[in-house]
């Protein structure tokens, strides 16, 4: 669960954009690649998302000057059909094949009723939300997941109980009314437990394991990440070994489309009205709070952790690139 920093500094999200786009134009990124992540990661901290805002500019750096990242992919179409497509991101960071799998998918949906894209061969594609958002600003059903580590080996201490699998993001996004909260769910399929937690809450843990498999399956194993052309061993850049599943759906195939959006407006107001949980004192359905933080940090400035800030120092003050505080 993201919990917005309090041991950092508050950035405007403009300068904070514009550091990270001349981070990675630095490190030889194609100036509209550079803009468009810059963009992404920024987009995340002001929701709050801040395990995948600009925390991760500093490993996603170091993978393109190690050698383990294409900073300039050309991204392909593997297969396609009416309702369908298949894309390889060509070893870079997944926001590109990513963001364009998902307008794929939206396309077709808006066509169609509904579309679909995987994608493969690539790295980390950030926050599997953004991909749901951008089918909820077209007034569509968004849902992506991601996962799948394509290694020949694994690690196997960080997969869930010692198998293949780890715990891929699933994101669900449903359109609402002009400047209401949306519903957004976007988290992380399954958590760590250890034998003692499990005894008491078993079917909470036996589900955390179904999702995340049905989210690598979805994303790994349709996206082809089996065949051998993909494979670890085979390929160019050895940082590029995650895969994506993006589905759009329109709405206003199924029912009345403003009505649909009425609705929910409905439900996220009710679920406000909910007694909070322990520890809490307010109530949301998820997508609801991260709507007021946008509208505060925009406001008063993106929080960006004291970790965060050590990593985009590092990085500026190597790349000879001043910081805007």
């Amino acid at each position: 669960m993201n919990v917005p920093p309090t041991d950092g500094i508050r950035v405007a999200a403009s300068d904070l954009e514009e550091l990270v786009f001349e981070i990675f134009r630095a490190v030889s990124i194609p100036e509209d690649h550079a803009r468009f992540i810059a963009g992404k990661l920024v987009e995340c901290d002001l929701r709050g998302v801040v395990s995948h805002g600009v925390f991760q500019v500093h490993r996603y750096v170091r993978s393109f000057q190690d050698g383990s990242m294409n900073p300039n992919p050309r991204i392909r179409v593997l297969k396609e059909g009416p309702a369908t497509a298949a894309l390889t991101g060509d070893g870079g960071l997944g926001y590109l094949v990513a963001s364009r799998a998902m307008e794929m998918a939206i396309s077709r949906a808006r066509e169609l009723g509904i579309g679909a894209a995987t994608s493969t061969y690539h790295g980390h594609l950030g926050s599997a939300g953004i991909y749901a958002r951008m089918a909820m600003g077209r007034d569509l059903i968004g849902i992506c997941t991601s996962g799948r580590n394509a290694a020949d080996r694994y690690d196997r201490e960080q997969t869930i109980r010692r198998s293949i699998q780890g715990s891929p993001p699933l994101a669900f996004g449903m359109p609402a009314g002009e400047g209401k909260p949306a519903f957004l769910l976007d988290f992380a399929s399954h958590f760590a437990v250890d034998d003692d937690t499990f005894l008491k809450y078993p079917p909470v843990f036996i589900k955390t394991i179904g999702l995340s498999h049905v989210g690598n399956i979805l994303s790994g194993a349709l996206g082809g990440q089996m065949l051998p052309e993909f494979s670890r061993g085979n390929v160019e850049f050895s940082g590029a070994d995650q895969s994506g599943f993006f589905l759009a759906i329109d709405v206003d195939r199924f029912s009345d489309l403003d009505a649909f959006k009425s609705d929910m407006d409905h439900l996220m107001d009710e679920a406000s009205r909910m007694k909070p949980l322990p520890g809490f004192s307010e109530s949301y359905l998820p997508g609801g709070k991260e709507l007021e933080r946008e509208t505060e940090y925009r406001r008063d400035g993106v929080p960006v952790s004291a970790r965060a800030v050590e990593g985009l120092e590092e990085v500026a003050r190597e790349l000879s690139i001043a910081t805007p505080w």
